[in-house]
């Protein structure tokens, strides 16, 4: 466990000297801005009608913006992250240290996993500070008046979260097998362009990865089951890709 922890320490330095960290502040930041200037220059089309909550409107709206840019986000963030050894040849450097291929994989893994969260997180509280910005700035818009509705914002990034962690395993292996950093964005770009040009035109699309956080743009959620099917393929997927990386990772990959 201290090994783990010590190689986690590590890649938290290693950091340090990448855009990653401040990517993912501005990542998080992009949709709350874009949410005020929206909302200052177009105040009349969203005073809410008496007794509706104008958070609803706010988040939906931030929701629909994160569902088109986090996968973006997701495959730049995962690919500067192992860009770090591959731009400079430091997989051989790396190997001759005193720990396991599993402790740094997982290590790495595990960092990865921190940046979607605070991504997530950052998100949610800039959103939040943005629409109480407004309600300061022009009380007509009643943000003041009322309460974000926590429990309908956590569902909505539980399910979105689970709807990325199959574009998450795909681009951890393609990031460490594909030491060019414009073929992995490359693949990621291809990828999320299909997923948007034949969204909802094919039954289909529920088998391919890149289209899960897109269909929950405007997603409103069934009170029948938490997870939807893709949800689901998401999950396997997830669960497939990070076995097969982790045994190419820790059996084949030499640097």
């Amino acid at each position: 466990m201290s090994a783990l922890i010590n190689s986690f320490c590590a890649e938290i330095i290693k950091s340090k000297n990448t855009i990653a960290l401040w990517l993912t502040v501005i990542g998080a930041a992009i949709i709350p801005l874009t949410m005020i200037i929206t909302y200052v220059y177009n105040y009349e089309l969203f005073i809410p009608e008496s007794g509706r909550n104008p958070w609803s409107e706010i988040f939906l709206r931030s929701f629909n913006g994160i569902t088109l840019f986090t996968p973006l986000f997701l495959i730049l963030i995962i690919n500067l992250l192992f860009n770090i050894e591959n731009k400079s040849n430091a997989w051989k450097h790396i190997f001759v240290l005193p720990i396991s291929k599993s402790t740094y994989y997982f290590s790495k893994y595990a960092f990865v996993f921190c940046l979607v969260f605070a991504y997530y997180f950052l998100f949610v509280i800039l959103t939040w500070g943005s629409g109480a910005l407004l309600g300061y700035q022009n009380a007509q818009l009643n943000f003041l008046a009322y309460t974000p509705e926590w429990k309908t914002i956590l569902s909505f990034l539980t399910r979105f979260f689970v709807g990325t962690l199959a574009i998450i395993a795909i681009h951890f292996w393609l990031s460490f097998r594909i030491k060019n950093l414009i073929a992995n964005l490359g693949i990621g770009l291809v990828g999320v362009a299909f997923s948007v040009l034949f969204n909802g035109t094919s039954g289909y699309v529920i088998y391919f990865p890149y289209s899960f956080p897109i269909m929950m743009l405007n997603y409103a959620p069934k009170p029948a089951q938490f997870f939807e099917n893709y949800h689901i393929i998401s999950l396997f997927y997830f669960t497939i890709f990070s076995v097969l990386s982790y045994w190419d990772f820790t059996t084949r990959f030499k640097g």
